[in-house]
């Protein structure tokens, strides 16, 4: 058992809080397909990044714009094939005061708004979406917002992700990071600075003894 005590924590959703791999990869796989494009190479990319990110660095200039992202998004958004809550993700956010937690997701308002709805949460009282930032991540911007959102320091929130992008994210921000083992394999996680890993949040445990204690079960 690890003991964590902070001031608040700071979630990423897709892969994190909402299993949404098999949505996304089967609707970038469709597109590159259509594009010509080397699927796995993308797929070993894409998590973590926004979407107008990666059509920038992977698919001709056509495709560049956000009005272009906005589509591909509503499209992957009504895809509930294999979209479900990652296992303990509602039960930890039910013990949780809305002060206390924040998701910084790499997806847009609409499309986090909608994918918490899909899994019966209703919409965070906090929200830092790809619109609220200037930088996606990995830059740490996100995560810097999220905490001035709960009002701490970065160095007093815990982040929780799943892909590699998010936890370089969370640690240049000064966050402890906990990795989620759904699109990213553990040793990539800890090699982008995760200090410790989970396989789902029936590992996680949320007390108020002394503050806001996190016990991973690990």
């Amino acid at each position: 058992m690890v003991d964590i005590t902070a001031q608040g924590i700071l979630f990423d959703m897709d892969g994190t809080l909402v299993n949404t791999i098999a949505c996304v990869e089967r609707g970038w796989t469709d597109l590159a397909n259509e594009h010509s494009i080397d699927a796995q190479a993308l797929l070993n990319t894409v998590h973590g990044h926004p979407t107008y990110d990666v059509l920038r660095a992977w698919f001709p200039p056509h495709m560049h714009t956000r009005q272009y992202a906005q589509s591909f998004e509503h499209k992957l958004m009504h895809d509930t094939r294999g979209v479900f809550a990652v296992p303990g993700a509602l039960r930890v956010l039910s013990m949780l005061k809305d002060s206390e937690w924040a998701i910084v997701t790499a997806a847009t308002d609409d499309l986090a708004l909608t994918r918490m709805q899909q899994i019966g949460l209703d919409a965070p009282k906090k929200l830092v979406a790809d619109t609220s930032v200037k930088k996606g991540k990995p830059d740490p911007e996100g995560y810097e917002v999220g905490a001035r959102l709960l009002g701490i320091s970065p160095k007093d929130a815990v982040v929780f992700e799943d892909s590699v992008n998010g936890v370089v994210a969370g640690c240049a921000a000064g966050c402890t990071v906990v990795g989620v083992l759904t699109s990213t394999h553990e040793d990539r996680l800890r090699e982008a600075g995760a200090k410790y890993v989970i396989k789902d949040f029936t590992q996680v445990q949320i007390s108020h003894a002394n503050g806001l204690v996190i016990t991973l079960d690990i």
